[in-house]
């Protein structure tokens, strides 16, 4: 099986900013007491902002354009959505918080390589 060159780039660009984004939600749990929802996006929205420029030019080697951002913005927006709704899950059923962060991370990037590569990129 030829694995495109986009996959281990995707995977290192969201690496990343998975990286980015957990280090930014701990910091607004534990050191600025918000609601691991509200942390969760925040934390999201940066990621992202790294994520497109990252992945616009090195994992799917394209340009930059006004009609890739809103289609990277329209696939991000979903997972953002199920970024928050899980992690609203999780603590509305008792869960500890880096339940709902684990979940995110294990999910959320599969889930918007296929976005991506089906309609950002196409």
């Amino acid at each position: 099986m030829n694995i495109p060159a986009s996959i281990p780039r995707f995977a290192i660009v969201g690496i990343t900013a998975t990286f980015i984004h957990v280090m930014l939600a701990m910091f607004f749990i534990q050191q600025i007491h918000w609601h691991p929802s509200m942390a969760n996006g925040m934390a999201f929205i940066a990621a992202n902002l790294f994520s497109y420029a990252a992945n616009t030019r090195w994992s799917f080697e394209s340009k930059m354009s006004v009609k890739s951002w809103r289609r990277f913005l329209a696939v991000s927006f979903l997972a953002w959505v199920l970024t928050i709704s899980i992690s609203w899950l999780v603590q509305s059923q008792g869960g500890h918080h880096m339940l709902g962060i684990t979940l995110v991370v294990l999910l959320i990037p599969p889930l918007s390589y296929i976005g991506h590569k089906i309609y950002t990129y196409k």
